[in-house]
């Protein structure tokens, strides 16, 4: 009977362990799963979290992009550039007159301004600081102006230097009204040749095919385009207009 007794108690405290034991494993079970599920959804989160604030920083890109743009607007005041007469470069212009059309001048593409006793004239898209502008050109008559355009603000304030005859000037023009810093008599070619005018500070230069013909002072402008003008029974053809941006002379 005792023997039977003692075989019962084990049998209940190897029960009793028994389901102890499975009650710490379901417990550490649950536990790691808890902090599994938890480690999960920390982790999706941190990433939506990531991910929205990637999606908002693009939303704002557009605008840092035309805080950009303005930037480089800015920088491209005194750009070089290149223009070559054909017909697609018109889109680097500003604006042109009527009589300003582009043309066939033998083998070359020009463009070509025909006033006819009225005035013609084209300008360039961007201002321009102390700049280097040359133009590549040809003058059919003598009965005519050519004026080579920079700094301009409007019609009544701009810099030139102009070939009239034999004779260039190099000026400039305020409210209207026109100031001579310079005149020289010139032999002018009678084929393609560069007209070049330099503004770099207080320094203003005219030439012809590099040599410089005339040099003038005066207060330095605020930036501004360039371009041409014709106006007489000249006609003038334009092959190529370059800019070079200048460092300043004092």
């Amino acid at each position: 009977m005792k023997l039977t007794i003692q075989k019962f108690s084990y049998a209940l405290v190897a029960l009793t362990l028994a389901f102890a034991m499975s009650c710490v494993g379901t417990s550490g079970s649950e536990n790691e799963e808890h902090e599994h599920s938890e480690g999960m959804e920390h982790k999706e989160a941190t990433g939506s979290m990531k991910t929205e604030h990637k999606h908002n920083e693009g939303e704002e890109h557009p605008n840092e992009e035309h805080e950009h743009g303005d930037g480089m607007a800015e920088s491209m005041m005194g750009e070089a550039f290149t223009w070559m007469a054909m017909e697609e470069s018109k889109d680097m212009l500003a604006y042109k007159t009527d009589n300003v059309m582009m043309r066939k001048h033998g083998e070359d593409n020009v463009m070509m301004f025909s006033p006819k006793g009225d005035k013609s004239s084209c300008m360039f898209n961007g201002k321009q600081g102390n700049v280097g502008v040359t133009a590549t050109i040809k003058l059919d008559g003598s009965d005519g102006k050519v004026k080579l355009i920079h700094h301009s603000i409007d019609k009544d304030n701009y810099e030139f230097v102009a070939l009239k005859g034999n004779t260039m000037n190099l000026g400039r023009v305020e409210k209207g009204e026109e100031k001579i810093l310079d005149s020289k008599e010139v032999e002018v070619p009678t084929n393609w040749f560069t007209l070049t005018v330099t503004a770099a500070g207080s320094h203003f230069k005219g030439y012809i095919n590099d040599k410089m013909i005339t040099h003038g002072h005066a207060d330095e402008m605020a930036a501004g385009y360039v371009g041409l003008s014709a106006s007489g029974n000249s006609v003038l053809s334009v092959k190529k207009v370059e800019t070079t941006p200048l460092e300043a002379e004092h």
